[in-house]
């Protein structure tokens, strides 16, 4: 092999960079370079390290000959996954090195926002002196609503039981289990902002995370809470929050974050109530020397002994005849974790049919992956590292295989469990028709998993089906398809909409007050 040629575009630690030297690697170190500038320069280089600054496009990957891309940090947002797993290039990242960096800023943004520190050093630079209005309010023994129990999150809530603060959280992926170690009490979203006092984010942007925190969700703050995100800008949504703001609704907010960074032209920018720093919770000398550290091992270990650790896509080599399957079980993991609402206890996955032959433990990974990812901080989520992130949080895994696949040449099916609650579903990849879901809780259904849907279990009996039409046309909503499966007339039913949009939650709170129904679930794919 000839010698590895490393780019690496945004500072890091020294000794990552003489790490990587000491392999006998060909380090070069050149920073703020443009995408235009990437592009004619990639192509000599074997390995790239970025942080979040440098942006490894589709162009940039298509034009380069690299096998590694290493982030020095946890989000790869900066990072065309998808190009870099369609060429062959492994993607890592290092999650570890800034948790505790992160997790002392959101505990920082917090006493600045209840001491209205931030305010009271502009005025006194103003040559005021304002102790009257500069009154703020303890931590200590206030309620903190944590979303996202992940590593910072857990960390987050670590520091705040030092304070003196209780703590209660939002993550459907943690059991029961895990809160209680952590001594914290697990609760639905609606609970968690009508009880904190602050509530601070720590989970990643994703489709199911865009704007989770949006107008309906700060109505229901407290009028004194006080919200920080140190987490990924997009997961609340700015317009609404200085709306908020404006009108005292809430007391004020901390942002690290944005949606657009930096935010030119944000209305947050002139709020006296918001708090602003420049992405900055991992920009401390001992996270950057821990994650450029991290960074350089992971790269050295996979090249050198080809060891993964913390791999963001998905390697090259793979059973080429599941490779198919994958996107399925995926789909199905983050399917179910919606369709349970529930903290998970137990996840069951039986693959069956021509799927029984083979070595299922990839699709029971992507399961896993499609379950975890929607809602967790951890973006190296994937089938390298599913079961140790589900173990973390108290997940049994049970996996099984069987000859029998009813009518279905394959199927794929699972099952969330719960303090004594269970829910499933099952797919299957049909010839010349692609990847469908065929079944919920045991009900026969025929789903493309892609896009809006809303699942309402009812009674079966004459009129459902116009009351909840009747309910979505008046809020502007349409119906791309529907079925209803049920075991017999009049019984128990699961009515399936596939809408053309997301599903507001106001409309939502609409649909759950008709008569008859059951349950109401919004699910994204």
């Amino acid at each position: 092999m000839s010698q590895v040629r490393v780019l690496v575009a945004d500072e890091i630690s020294k000794n990552g960079v003489e790490m990587l030297k000491a392999q006998g690697y060909k380090v070069d170190v050149r920073t703020g370079l443009k995408e235009d500038e990437l592009v004619k320069v990639i192509k000599d280089y074997d390995v790239l390290v970025v942080r979040s600054a440098t942006k490894a496009t589709r162009k940039v990957i298509e034009a380069s000959r690299l096998k590694v891309i290493g982030r020095a940090g946890i989000g790869v947002d900066n990072i065309d996954v998808d190009a870099a797993t369609e060429r062959g290039v492994l993607v890592m990242n290092a999650p570890s090195g800034n948790v505790v960096s992160t997790a002392e800023l959101t505990i920082g943004l917090m006493f600045a926002l209840a001491r209205r520190i931030t305010q009271a050093d502009a005025s006194m630079k103003r040559g005021e002196w304002k102790r009257k209005e500069m009154k703020g309010v303890q931590v200590q023994g206030k309620t903190l609503g944590i979303i996202g129990l992940g590593r910072v999150g857990a960390e987050v809530a670590k520091k705040a039981i030092a304070l003196g603060m209780t703590v209660i959280a939002y993550d459907p992926l943690v059991s029961p289990e895990v809160g209680a170690r952590l001594r914290v009490r697990l609760v639905t979203l609606e609970r968690l902002l009508k009880d904190s006092d602050f509530v601070s984010l720590h989970v990643p942007l994703t489709p199911q995370t865009k704007d989770m925190i949006g107008k309906n969700e700060l109505a229901m703050m407290k009028k004194g809470a006080m919200l920080v995100n140190s987490a990924r800008g997009g997961v609340v949504n700015e317009d609404a929050l200085a709306e908020v703001l404006e009108k005292n609704t809430i007391a004020g907010a901390a942002l690290d974050v944005f949606a657009s960074e930096p935010p030119t032209g944000s209305r947050l920018l002139s709020l006296p109530a918001a708090v602003l720093t420049p992405h900055v919770g991992a920009t401390t000398n001992e996270a950057q020397e821990e994650v450029g550290s991290e960074i350089a091992e992971q790269i050295i270990a996979y090249l050198r002994d080809n060891v993964l650790k913390n791999a963001v896509n998905l390697p090259a080599k793979l059973d080429p005849e599941l490779v198919p399957y994958m996107p399925l079980a995926e789909k199905l993991g983050t399917f179910t974790s919606q369709l349970g609402k529930c903290s998970a206890g137990k996840v069951e996955v039986s693959c069956m049919g021509e799927l029984a032959r083979k070595d299922t433990r990839i699709i029971v990974a992507s399961v896993i992956t499609g379950m975890l990812k929607p809602l967790s901080e951890e973006f190296s989520i994937n089938w390298i590292n599913a079961f140790a992130i589900a173990k973390a949080r108290g997940i049994d895994i049970v996996s099984s295989t069987a000859d029998d696949a009813g009518r279905f040449g394959n199927l794929i099916r699972v099952s969330l469990q719960t303090n004594g609650d269970r829910v499933s579903c099952a797919g299957s990849l049909m010839p010349d028709r692609g990847p469908r879901i065929v079944e919920i809780d045991e009900s026969p259904v025929d789903i493309v998993p892609e896009g809006h849907f809303l699942l309402i279990a009812h009674t079966d009996k004459p009129g459902m089906i116009g009351k909840v039409g009747t309910v979505l046309g008046d809020s502007d909503v349409n119906i791309a398809s529907m079925e209803v499966a049920r075991a017999k007339p009049r019984g128990p039913a699961m009515m399936i909409l596939e809408l053309d949009d997301e599903l507001q939650t106001e409309v939502l709170r609409k649909v759950r007050k008709i008569a008859d129904l059951k349950s109401a679930i919004a699910i994204k794919l």
